[in-house]
């Protein structure tokens, strides 16, 4: 779970998890431009993975919202389509208000 009182949980600082979540947070650094065109989220729960979202930018900052709450001991972003190397900012995993609280 994204500890409590926190707003997001960034997985470069996160230990191991699972994590609970309904938002996931991606951006580009714009210094290189924007280069996603496709892109897919997926969370392993059990050992397997299940695609979460899809998509086509990404742009500055972009939150995905998840139809309900997900736990999941990782998350992985795919790149499928884009104009050159992409470039990331880290990816954060966010639980709103309410979520299965």
């Amino acid at each position: 779970m994204v500890p409590d009182g926190a707003a997001y949980l960034d997985l470069r600082k996160a230990g191991p998890g699972p994590w609970t979540f309904d938002r996931i947070g991606l951006g580009e650094d714009l210094r290189h431009g924007q280069r996603v065109e496709r892109f897919e989220v997926a969370a392993r729960t059990g050992g397997r993975w299940t695609t979460l979202a899809r998509g086509t930018t990404v742009g500055h900052r972009r939150i995905l919202a998840l139809p309900a709450p997900v736990t999941a001991d990782a998350v992985r972003v795919t790149v499928r389509e884009s104009r050159g190397r992409t470039y990331l900012t880290p990816v954060t995993l966010h639980r709103s208000r309410g979520a299965g609280d």
